[in-house]
């Protein structure tokens, strides 16, 4: 298995301080969400359609993967127009996946709003993503739905993917299942057919209602157990890393958190 991580990491780098960074700190991999503070990636320079062969030619030869373009798609909200508004993001962020040979989206089935359903919200989602399959698949993107808000847990994932017709595959962040309750073997044994990549994060303080961010190895979360797991179960993917500096301000720089990381995952690797 190789390291990757999300550029949520360093939030206000451009493509060339995040290749530098990777490189540094012996990283194989990225995962774009945010760069130059923006997570409209299609607004940056770089991902316009005249740049993206140049950007995607800068990973190439610093022989970095780009592993998956994070979005924020979900069809769970019940707004006028969310569908349409959705499935307008999905093509923005197809085009920037498809031009740096990325394979992969992430896309969420997100909270239950307020005087919802699992079960209505589960069947507003599967009407829009399998529309959205449609879509990503001309662009020649995979759609991998995070372990994530109301969809953590295997439990609740399962009806998602099985209702999309297994076309989609999953992203296990092993924070969120096991912060709802279920076990990582639970998870591992229910999802793994359809892991296609994983988030590595720890917590010192966390539930269904919240979390707090820990380095890796100084919280609680049991991620040698998440790994002896995949390895396992033949996983061969990357291991991300979701340092979510973009959301948090507050927590430690990418320079002391990335390698950190790399030093860690290389003691139980």
């Amino acid at each position: 298995m190789k390291l990757a991580f999300s550029s949520l990491s360093c939030p206000s780098c451009n493509v060339d301080e995040l290749i530098r960074m990777a490189r540094k700190y012996g990283y194989d991999g990225v995962e774009l969400r945010t760069l130059e503070n923006t997570i409209n990636l299609w607004e940056l320079e770089d991902f316009s359609p005249s740049m993206l062969p140049a950007t995607c030619e800068k990973f190439r030869l610093a022989g970095l993967q780009v592993l998956v373009v994070g979005t924020s798609i979900s069809f769970a909200k019940t707004d006028p127009g969310n569908k349409e508004k959705q499935l307008d993001l999905l093509k923005k962020f197809s085009l920037i996946a498809r031009g740096l040979d990325c394979p992969y989206l992430r896309v969420f089935g997100g909270p239950i709003p307020e005087g919802q359903t699992y079960g209505e919200v589960l069947s507003r989602d599967i009407e829009g993503y399998r529309e959205a399959i449609s879509i990503a698949e001309y662009y020649g993107v995979k759609l991998l739905f995070e372990t994530h808000d109301d969809f953590s847990t295997s439990t609740a994932m399962l009806p998602l993917l099985e209702g999309t017709g297994g076309k989609a595959g999953v992203i296990w962040d092993i924070l969120h299942p096991y912060r709802f309750g279920e076990s990582m073997e639970t998870t591992c044994k229910h999802l793994i057919p359809y892991v296609c990549h994983v988030h590595i994060k720890d917590s010192a303080v966390y539930s269904k209602d919240g979390f707090d961010i820990a380095l890796p190895g100084q919280g609680r979360v049991p991620i040698p157990l998440a790994v002896s797991l995949l390895k396992e179960a033949g996983y061969e993917g990357y291991l991300c890393f979701e340092w979510e500096k973009h959301w948090h301000p507050d927590i430690a720089n990418a320079d002391i958190s990335l390698p950190h990381y790399v030093q860690y995952m290389r003691e139980i690797l």
